[in-house]
Order: structure tokens, then sequence, then C-alpha cells
């Protein structure tokens, strides 16, 4: 079974993100809803929240304005965990993490992997986010912690460092680094998700970056490839504007 893990600020009685959820997972699963209307949680002390009262044994942590774009994903991850040198399968991330430069689409392609549908500004500004073209799964270092899940066996071990990302910011790199000591993190274009935001690198952002770096400083870089990023040579990912391509 699969336990969907999420933070959310809206009413409870808005059942949206639960519902698409459900609609499109196609195989037995849980949704933990983590209550933080009041703001008594930050997102890494809700997920220890979830994890201690979930059954599951695959848990997905996603934010509540991701929306899952396939039917019957819930069955496609479950296969990726067949394999049991997987703990982690995101939807976006890195082959390469640097010592001192921090955020996962620092290394730029060829290094970054994954698909994301973005809509920030209603669906006229719905843009497919390609970090790679990749049509096969690639192993990484690091995921986006906007969709990502992790073998329930993994909690015994590993825990969302609540008190040094004690905010909204830099939780996924830390649990990633965690799960890396034992398993493989994998991208996979096989679960498609729609985010209804964009990422925020603010002052808040920052500061919790340092700590990142700070926190593993004997460990990185950390990488999955024999190639080292050049980052005055630095590639982007590109936005395709879905709204024009229909027309």
């Amino acid at each position: 079974m699969i336990s969907v893990i999420v933070c959310s600020r809206l009413n409870a009685a808005d059942e949206t993100h639960k519902n698409n959820v459900m609609n499109t997972i196609g195989c037995p699963c849980e949704y933990i809803r983590i209550d933080n209307c009041d703001n008594t949680y930050n997102l890494c002390s809700a997920y220890n929240t979830g994890v201690s009262r979930s059954m599951g044994d695959i848990f997905v942590f996603a934010h509540e304005d991701v929306f899952f774009v396939n039917k019957n994903w819930g069955v496609n991850l479950i296969d990726k965990f067949t394999d049991s040198s997987v703990g982690l399968v995101g939807v976006a991330g890195t082959q390469y993490l640097f010592k001192n430069t921090p955020g996962w689409v620092a290394a730029g392609r060829p290094w970054i992997k994954g698909q994301v549908i973005h809509e920030t500004h209603g669906i006229d500004s719905r843009a497919l986010t390609v970090f790679s073209w990749d049509a096969q799964d690639a192993d990484v270092v690091a995921v986006d912690g906007l969709f990502f899940a992790i073998r329930a066996s993994l909690f015994s071990t590993i825990r969302f460092d609540d008190i040094t990302f004690n905010g909204f910011h830099l939780y996924d790199l830390d649990i990633c680094m965690q799960v890396q000591k034992t398993h493989r993190l994998i991208v996979t274009k096989d679960i498609l998700v729609r985010h209804l935001s964009g990422g925020s690198f603010d002052t808040k952002w920052q500061s919790y970056a340092m700590a990142f770096l700070k926190k593993y400083s004997n460990r990185l870089p950390v990488s999955c490839v024999t190639t080292v990023p050049d980052l005055s040579k630095r590639i982007h990912f590109e936005n395709v504007n879905l709204h024009k391509a229909i027309k």
C-alpha cells in the first residue's frame, strides 16, 4: 500500500487534492493530511508526523498544489520499488550537487533530469518544464521536493531534520543525502505532475541553503556520474508553452 502524506494549509473541507490522488493512483492507498492551517508544523515536522501515522510500504510526500496527470501512477511507482536497490523516486532531480553552490538545478544539463508541468498563472501559462528529454529513468543524488516517494522501511534509520531545516526549504536535499547512504535515487518520466507554483529562492532559502552546505561539508560534492559540471558553461532547462503547443 502507498501512503500519500501531505502538509496542508487548506480548509479540511477542501478535498480537491485528495480527490485527484484517489482518482489517479490506481492502487490501494491511504491519504494522510497533516493540518497546518495554524502553522503548528514546519514541513519536516509535518512529514515526520505523517510518517508516524502511515501504514504503507511506500511513503509519498507531495505538495498540495501538485496534481497527478497520469492514471495508475501508483502502479508505476510500486514497480520502481521492486528493485531493492531503489530507495527514493522523484520526478525532477540532479546527478551532481556542488560543494559551495547550493540548489539541485545548479549543475544544468545534462546532469539535471525529469519533466514537470508548471501552471503558475492559470491554464494560459501552462508550460512543460523540461530538465531533460530522457525517455528512461535516471539515477540521481537529489530530487525536488514537490513530489518524491521513499521506501517506508528506510524510516527506521532516517528522519526529516526538523531542527536544522525548521522552515520549508532544503528538507528535500537533506532527506536525499540520508537515503543515498544506503540506496539509489532515481528520477522517472513515468509519473507526470502538474505544479501550480514555482520555486522561491528568497533570503530564507539562502539561509537554509547555507545550513545544508555546512551540514554536509564533509560529503559534498556528491555525484552519481564521472563527469564534473562546468558552471561557466551551464545549460539551463527549458519551458515549452503547452497552451501554444495545443493551438
